[in-house]
């Protein structure tokens, strides 16, 4: 009988399908990373690339101890002591095979590692990177591996709830979409609308100011001039008692 490959789950953190891994199906086995995965009911693999800091912001000190109580292999960079079941990750040889442009996440570590076992399936949870930060080059990172994987007949998937695999626009030739030219009219209006409002801003915060120094002369006015009981004109200075010259 053929021996059944390997199936690997990779598990991030966003919580749109952290919860979809197949924790309950054995013939999975469940690599993650970074402490917002530690509560998760399944790990069989766990990496931590980072720079080992206790109570850091990398290692919070119940992450610490949930790493030095786990059963399973620990990828670092290097080994450390406090850690008994962490192993040094061969990263020098990954870069070698696969060069080093695209190692730009954790998960990027994670899939290259993962096709060096040759499994018959990749997949991916709780993994998106939906933002325009730094998740923008983990992504492509990611979605080069993916690349290379099925190229070696490596099936790999995502749920439907992440967006990792989705292709970013193509380059100049999506300007003649009809989506491309939808979007940019709308980013058109925007712009203009926001251009109005922050005018209407500016506005408001010279009319603000005006009804501030305005409230400062009615202050001065107030106090110059509101609740005197006397019947003096104040046009001239009025009559005060002559002082009685100090006798030397």
């Amino acid at each position: 009988m053929k021996k059944a490959k390997r199936k690997i789950a990779l598990l991030g953190t966003a919580p749109s399908s952290i919860d979809l891994a197949p924790y309950d199906d054995e013939s999975w086995e469940i690599w993650a990373c970074s402490p917002g995965t530690m509560f998760a009911p399944r790990i069989d693999v766990h990496f931590d690339l980072h720079r080992f800091l206790p109570g850091g912001v990398s290692f919070p000190l119940e992450y610490v101890e949930f790493l030095k109580g786990f059963q399973g292999t620990v990828w670092m960079t290097r080994l450390i002591d406090e850690i008994p079941n962490s192993q040094e990750f061969p990263w020098q040889e990954l870069v070698e095979k696969y060069g080093p442009y695209f190692f730009t996440s954790s998960l990027s570590w994670m899939m290259a590692l993962a096709m060096e076992m040759e499994p018959e399936e990749i997949s991916l949870y709780g993994v998106d990177m939906a933002a325009n930060t730094e998740y923008e080059g983990q992504k492509l990172g990611c979605q080069y591996f993916a690349t290379l994987a099925v190229a070696q007949g490596i099936k790999v998937t995502v749920p439907p709830e992440s967006d990792l695999l989705r292709p970013n626009p193509l380059y100049g030739v999506c300007q003649n979409s009809h989506e491309w030219i939808k979007y940019t009219s709308k980013v058109k209006e925007y712009n203009q609308a926001k251009a109005e409002a922050d005018q209407r801003a500016r506005q408001a915060e010279i009319e603000a100011h005006a009804w501030t120094l305005a409230k400062e002369s009615l202050d001065y006015y107030g106090m110059t001039w509101a609740g005197d009981m006397s019947s003096h004109d104040y046009t001239t200075p009025p009559k005060v008692p002559a002082l009685e010259k100090q006798k030397i």
